[in-house]
């Protein structure tokens, strides 16, 4: 399932004509990755390269019409037999002629999970279909092919206690499962300005509020049974306090296209593209930057340029 394979056809053509044409029919759970192959010929005969994925227990290769000036000839496309692979615990989901990770980065989310960063490339692989058993979200980025290699950013939040990442692909040349490894080290990027990442919002907000109103409504009582200016200033001061505290969080509009960080520094990782312009709550602003609420217990970073007006 989900391996990507070679079907070579071997024909005999006249080397006078122009090369012939092909159309593919009646595949079955199969799709077709890669067609632009070069013609190759020997002395006899000329040999064209097609690719499939797997995508279902049932496959059956497709009918292939060869076709040019003189002729046209249907191959008949025959039944494949699909193998289950044992896969180990850490399996990723790939199977290639060799995977391997270019460059690896992780840093600290919170105090329970780690954020990594992986930039990883398959030789005739499904690495689209790249997945992490430990990850708790998980996301590929910025997915590149060129055929028979393609490349990918993955993204995934992983809990911080694995100092090792280690995950299983199966090696469809050897026909094995192969290991790789990256080592975790996390990159300290929390600044003075940011007291907490996650959660986004302050869990006993509406405590404080009300215990900041009831201390005001407290000192203004006590200030009219004594007498008092000054408490009374301070029973105003803290009602006003808690007024400003109980506004609604401010919302701000976000581009689309733009790159939302990890945290408001200049080497940060960039962990989601906002697709589409929409609007996200503001929790904060520092150096340029602005923090968002984005889903639930999940906040960014956005450059204040990136905002937009409406």
């Amino acid at each position: 399932m989900h391996q990507i394979f070679p079907v070579t056809i071997r024909f005999i053509h006249p080397t006078t004509q122009q090369p012939p044409s092909f159309s593919i029919q009646k595949a079955k759970g199969l799709a077709l990755r890669f067609s632009n192959t070069k013609l190759t010929s020997d002395d006899l005969y000329f040999y064209k390269t097609f690719y499939f994925k797997v995508l279902a227990p049932k496959v059956k290769l497709p009918d292939i019409t060869i076709q040019s000036s003189s002729f046209s000839y249907t191959l008949p496309g025959k039944e494949l037999q699909i193998k289950n692979l044992n896969t180990p615990k850490d399996f990723c989901g790939v199977l290639a002629d060799k995977l391997s990770i270019i460059k690896g980065k992780s840093v600290q989310f919170n105090k329970e999970l780690n954020l990594i960063v992986l930039h990883l490339t398959t030789t005739l692989g499904n690495l689209e279909d790249f997945t992490l058993p430990v990850a708790q979200k998980e996301k590929i980025k910025e997915f590149n092919e060129s055929f028979p290699s393609n490349e990918a950013i993955y993204y995934a939040f992983i809990p911080s206690n694995i100092t090792q990442l280690k995950f299983s692909y199966f090696n469809t040349k050897k026909r094995e499962f192969k290991r790789v490894l990256f080592n975790i080290h996390v990159k300290d990027e929390i600044v003075s300005t940011q007291s907490e990442l996650n959660p986004s919002q302050d869990k006993n907000r509406v405590v404080k509020i009300i215990l900041i109103l009831s201390s005001g409504a407290l000192f203004i009582l006590i200030a009219i049974w004594i007498r008092s200016i000054f408490m009374g200033f301070i029973g105003i001061l803290l009602l006003l306090l808690g007024a400003y505290l109980s506004i609604p969080m401010q919302k701000v509009c976000v581009k689309a296209n733009s790159k939302i960080y990890i945290l408001p520094t200049k080497n940060s990782t960039i962990f989601r593209i906002n697709t589409t312009k929409r609007s996200y709550i503001k929790l904060n602003e520092v150096n340029g930057y602005t923090k968002i609420e984005l889903d639930k217990q999940l906040v960014g970073w956005v450059k204040n340029e990136e905002l937009c007006k409406n």
